[in-house]
C-alpha cells in the first residue's frame, strides 16, 4: 500500500541508502513499520545509528498520519511501485523510493531538456540559458532544473514566460522555499508545471541534499544542457549521472581562461555535445520540428548593414566595439542596425552595450 510506502519515505533524517538496508532487512515497509522493537535494537547495535530515527518516528507518526498531513498541504506522493511512478526514473538502480511534488510531473510523451549551470553567472551566461529554454518550450519541450540562482532560474523563468512548462527537483521538502527569494518562482513552477523531491515535506535545504537531487533532475530529462560551470560544480555532477543514464549531454563552450567555463570546456573535450547555435541545438533534439522553424532571411527582411550585424552576433554576447570592428560599419550604422534588429526582436541587448542574438 501507498501509505506505508509513503510513511517509509516521510522518515525524517535517513536517505536512500539507509532505506535500501532497511528494505533488505525488512522486505516492505509494512514489515518495517510493524517490526519488533528488538528488531530494530538488534540493528541499531550492530552499527546502523541511524536506526534510533525510525524508532522515534514510529512513536510518532502512523502511516495514516503521514499522509494526512501531507495531504493537508495539497502535496501529492507517488511510490516507486505505481504505475504512474516517472517512467523516465523506474529503471535506474538508484532512483528514489517515492516522490513528493506539487503541481504535477514531466508528460512522459513530451522531450524533456534539464539546464543547469552556475549559480554566479555572467549575464552572457544567463541569456544563453533563456535563449535555449524559449528555443526548448517552441519547440514543444518542456524544461527541467533546480530552481536555484543563477543559470537554473533564468533558464525556468524564461520557460514559464514563453508560456511553456517548467519542473523543478529540489534539495529540500516541496512546502520549503529554498533559496526564500524564488518564492515567485515556486509559485509559478506549482501552477505551471511541478514542484518535486525526494525529501519529505518540512524537509529543510541542507548542501548535502543536492548532489542527491541531481541524479532526479538527468533522471527525468532525455537531454541535459550545462550552461557555465565552475571546476568543482554541482552542475558536472549532473552531467555525470546523465552520462551514467544513458542521457545525452550538452554544453555551452566559453573562453579557455574563463573560470566559469571549465566545467562545459572540460566536458565538450571528453565527448559532450557542443552547442554553438541554439537553433541547430534544437533541431537536433527535435528533428520533428525542423520544418516548422523559422529561417532568415525568409522571414523578416534585413538591409544588407542589418545582415552583416546579426550573421556578427552568436549565443555568447560582443560589445559595441567589437561589433563596430567586426563588420567595419560606422558607428552611427552599427547602431542603427542594432537598433533595428532589436525591434524585430532578433537580438537583445545583455548589458549596456552588449548584444547576444536570440532568435
Amino acid at each position: 500500500m501507498d501509505e506505508y510506502w509513503e510513511w517509509f519515505c516521510s522518515i525524517p533524517g535517513i536517505y536512500r541508502t539507509q532505506r535500501e538496508i532497511l528494505l533488505h532487512c525488512f522486505h516492505t515497509p509494512e514489515k518495517l513499520w510493524n517490526a519488533t522493537g528488538e528488531e530494530l535494537v538488534y540493528l541499531r547495535d550492530r552499527g546502523c545509528r541511524w536506526i534510533q530515527k525510525v524508532m522515534e518516528y514510529r512513536k510518532v507518526c502512523s502511516p495514516k498520519q503521514a499522509a494526512e498531513a501531507r495531504r493537508a498541504k495539497r502535496i501529492e506522493f507517488v511510490s516507486a511501485e505505481r504505475e504512474h511512478y516517472p517512467q523516465r526514473l523506474s529503471p535506474l538502480r538508484d532512483k528514489p523510493y517515492g516522490l513528493f511534488w506539487r503541481g504535477e510531473l514531466p508528460p512522459e510523451d513530451v522531450r524533456t531538456v534539464a539546464i543547469v549551470g552556475a549559480r554566479v553567472c555572467t549575464p552572457g551566461g544567463r541569456t544563453a540559458a533563456e535563449t535555449i529554454a524559449r528555443e526548448v518550450i517552441r519547440a514543444g519541450g518542456v524544461v527541467v532544473s533546480g530552481a536555484a540562482y543563477g543559470i537554473d532560474g533564468a533558464a525556468q523563468w524564461a520557460a514559464l514566460e514563453e508560456g511553456g512548462k517548467s519542473y523543478a527537483v529540489l534539495g529540500c521538502g516541496v512546502d520549503q522555499c529554498y533559496p526564500a527569494s524564488h518564492r515567485q518562482l515556486f509559485e509559478r513552477l506549482a501552477g505551471q508545471g511541478g514542484l518535486i523531491s525526494e525529501f519529505p515535506p518540512g524537509t529543510k535545504a541542507m548542501p548535502t541534499h543536492f548532489p542527491m537531487r541531481n541524479r532526479i533532475i538527468s533522471g527525468l530529462s532525455d537531454v541535459v544542457v550545462v550552461v557555465e560551470a565552475r571546476k568543482k560544480s554541482g552542475s558536472l555532477i549532473t552531467a555525470e549521472f546523465a552520462l551514467d543514464q544513458g542521457r545525452q549531454v550538452y554544453a555551452v563552450p566559453g573562453r579557455p581562461d574563463d573560470e566559469l567555463s571549465y566545467g562545459c570546456n572540460e566536458l565538450i573535450s571528453q565527448g559532450a555535445g557542443l552547442i554553438l547555435s541554439v537553433e541547430k541545438f534544437v533541431e537536433s533534439i527535435f528533428p520533428e520540428n525542423k520544418q516548422k522553424k523559422k529561417h532568415l532571411p525568409a522571414d523578416i527582411a534585413l538591409a544588407p548593414a542589418e545582415k552583416l550585424v546579426y550573421s556578427s552576433l552568436g549565443l555568447h554576447g560582443k560589445s559595441l566595439w567589437e561589433l563596430e570592428e567586426n563588420t567595419a560599419l560606422s558607428l552611427s550604422d552599427l547602431s542603427d542596425s542594432l537598433l533595428s534588429l532589436e525591434i524585430k526582436g532578433l537580438i537583445r541587448e545583455t548589458e549596456q552595450n552588449f548584444y547576444v542574438k536570440v532568435k
